[in-house]
């Protein structure tokens, strides 16, 4: 799991030092720990950085992508050798005593380097880190040769500012199956991005466009297109204010435009779902400062003027390998690290691409164009039997830029739903293995996913979004509408692990993480009508009973709780302890952290899952435990039960998918992904599984009874 490493650095200077905190993190959101030190001062960083500041630019001043104030005499410049091996003087000298300055014996700053080593070990692991701060400068310095991030192989720094929030969607935001990509080229006698043009027209599944520079209203017009972009380009000639609290970016010779003026077309674009701004161009943090205020999520800049030969290099690795799927952070990386040859010629220039963060926003991944396999049947040689069902996979949906979290469907078994850490929702076509729709609007990890008996689709997001979605789905159409957005009042509940509807449709239940809660919705006057307060740690699951309407659910805290949710009452407590104490005693000592939970569908099964690695079974009528199946070797995730109620589905960590013969306790099968198995959901007629993973695929399994096959 990706990690996040924030260093927050507060007041100070070079000569008296900075305070500095450090918070570790998984990508989630929980917080491993937390420390406050302090950075020792060292007033040679400013001096050295100007030095090589100065030497840099001398190299090639008629080869940037910042435009050279007519008049600047050619004379001036340094010979190039000279000018080479000067700079390659001060950045060895700003390097070592940069590296130095982060080496200080001080046991403030040494306990915030204990901390970074104790809970990130793993040298192998994608470590996101986020570089927090008002000062300039500190933002100018080169972070990465700081000697903690030498073992670490997929390491990479983001700026992040001081104050962000999140980006919702507007209701009429259009999802897209392609990238879209608005490139934007300066015109110049001194600049070419004819190569940077090249690159974005080899990228498949996508859709770009190349706007007119010399007219700017259709800068305007098409950064507000009803469709919206993911991607804004710019190549050309930019530059920051000394501050480097406002940039500008040259569209010809003569028409410069700054952020402050794009503000209402850009605001448009990021409610449509833009995502990332590139600029490959000259001093870009100005540019950089001015977006992130307007919450955009991710920024790349140059840290200063940068050779436009460079730039091409960089950048062009860079989409190559963002575009094969690596994450924006290690493509960042990898594009930095491939311009080690150009520091032959620029030294210093790996320095200078960075990437500015919105931490409120999941990093942009590219998406995979969605892969049909082949169906494929099992085939029995003559004369062998059996009595065991086999299930096939027979295709796998891939489209999803990161896990599924839950699948589901549909009632009249046509139609598969998909969940994501993406933020999204897919339609799947069942029979055919084909992408119908992807649902946008969500701005969290989409958490769970329900049909309703006549159709409608129920979406749910963990924090910060918190929301459940209602959409009608019309599958012979192909069309989908949003029908509402149910959204309680409480921050607290803004992270929803679980949905489940009842057997009619009318009520939709929601379990969740912060305030331990469940609550009811009548779906159909869009309020909660009960608040069911009872488990003391996260809701993991809820389902309710198909006959007598009762609610079931499961929590961290090792209790499964039965609840009449019209009278807000507890019922009974079927496993951990019961009674007035049992809030405390949970907390304490808990059986098992219960994440799923499956009711046969006539009711008189239920079957739990969690840390323990085995799944039980409960009778309905008595609650008393049946049996107990083991063979898991790790969390079990997910289970599901076939209608005929026969057989039942487990899955979990150790990446299997186990079949199980309800009557005799017995593993027919073992299947499986290469990561956790999240859910899994089986078509009405039970003839089909499918299983969603933390692998970013969906698989479909074909079960044959009896070893028979319907070809």
């Amino acid at each position: 799991m990706t990690k996040l490493a924030v260093f927050t650095i507060g007041n100070g200077d070079f000569k008296t030092g900075f305070s500095m905190g450090l918070e570790i993190r998984e990508e989630q959101g929980n917080t491993l720990s937390e420390v406050i030190g302090q950075l020792p001062p060292s007033s040679s960083i400013p001096k050295l950085y100007e030095s090589w500041q100065s030497d840099f630019i001398e190299i090639k001043v008629g080869n940037t992508r910042m435009k050279v104030p007519k008049g600047t005499a050619k004379t001036t410049v340094t010979p190039l050798k000279e000018a080479i091996e000067k700079c390659k003087t001060s950045q060895k000298e700003l390097k070592n005593s940069f590296k130095d300055w982060l080496k200080s014996e001080s046991r403030e700053f040494q306990k915030i380097r204990e901390t970074f080593f104790k809970h990130l070990p793993d040298e192998f692991e994608e470590i996101r880190i986020f570089l927090q701060t008002r000062a300039l400068l500190l933002k100018k310095l080169p972070w990465n040769e700081w000697d903690i991030f030498e073992r670490y192989a997929h390491a990479e720094i983001a700026l992040v500012p001081p104050e962000y929030s999140r980006i919702n969607l507007a209701p009429d935001a259009i999802a897209r199956e392609k990238v879209r990509i608005l490139g934007i080229f300066g015109i110049g006698k001194d600049i070419n991005t004819e190569e940077e043009n090249k690159q974005l027209n080899r990228l498949t599944n996508s859709e770009v466009k190349f706007i007119n520079p010399h007219k700017i209203e259709e800068l305007y017009d098409n950064l507000q297109d009803d469709k919206g972009w993911d991607i804004l380009f710019f190549a050309g000639h930019s530059s920051s204010s000394e501050t480097g609290e406002t940039g500008y970016f040259l569209i010809n010779n003569d028409d410069k435009l700054t952020i402050s003026e794009l503000k209402i077309s850009l605001q448009k674009a990021l409610r449509r779902g833009l995502q990332l701004a590139i600029f490959n161009s000259c001093n870009g943090l100005g540019l950089a400062k001015e977006l992130s205020d307007l919450n955009i999520p991710q920024v790349i800049v140059m840290r200063e003027i940068v050779p436009g030969d460079a730039a091409v290099a960089f950048i062009k690795k860079f989409l190559q390998k963002f575009y094969e799927g690596k994450s924006l952070y290690v493509a960042m990386k990898e594009a930095k690290d491939s311009l080690e040859f150009w520091e032959t010629q620029y030294p210093g220039v790996s320095w200078l691409p960075i990437l500015c963060q919105n931490p409120a926003q999941t990093p942009l991944i590219w998406p995979k164009i969605p892969t049909k396999i082949p169906i494929k049947v099992p085939m029995l040689s003559p004369g062998v039997v059996t009595n065991q069902p086999i299930c096939q996979e027979v295709t796998t949906l891939m489209g999803h830029s990161s896990g599924v979290k839950s699948v589901a469907v549909s009632p009249d078994g046509g139609m598969i739903a998909s969940g994501s850490v993406d933020q999204t929702i897919k339609l799947w076509d069942l029979q055919r293995g084909e992408l119908k729709k992807t649902l946008k609007g969500h701005t969290g990890t989409v958490t769970s996913v329900q049909f309703s008996p006549d159709g409608i689709l129920a979406s749910a997001s963990f924090f910060p979004d918190g929301t459940i979605k209602l959409w009608e789905v019309d599958g012979e159409q192909n069309k989908v509408e949003l029908k509402t957005t149910l959204r309680g009042n409480d921050w607290v509940a803004l992270a929803i692990w679980s949905i489940a509807f009842n057997h009619n449709g009318k009520y939709i239940a929601s379990g969740h993480n912060v305030d331990s809660t469940i609550k009811v919705w009548d779906i159909e006057r869009e309020k909660i009508i009960a608040t069911l307060r009872g488990h003391v740690w996260a809701v993991c699951a809820v389902i309710f009973h198909p006959q007598d309407g009762s609610l079931i659910s499961s929590s961290l805290d090792g209790t499964i709780k039965i609840w009449n949710p019209e009278q807000e009452q507890l019922i009974h407590t079927l496993v951990g302890p019961s009674g007035w104490l049992s809030p405390a005693q949970s907390w304490f000592s808990r059986d098992v952290e219960v994440y799923s939970l499956a009711m046969s569908s006539d009711g008189e099964i239920l079957a739990s899952g969690g840390t323990e690695d085995v799944i039980k079974i409960w009778r309905w009528c008595d609650r008393q435990l049946q049996q107990t199946l083991k063979g898991h070797s790790d969390t079990i995730q997910a289970i599901a039960i076939a209608p005929d109620g026969k057989t039942l589905a487990s899955g979990g960590r150790d990446h299997t998918i186990r079949i199980w013969d309800l009557s005799t306790g017995k593993t027919l099968q073992t299947l499986g992904h290469s990561d956790t198995v999240n859910s899994l959901a089986f078509s009405p007629d039970g003839q089909t599984l499918i299983s969603g993973s933390q692998d970013k695929t969906i698989k479909i399994w074909r079960c044959f009874p009896d070893g028979s096959s319907p070809l």
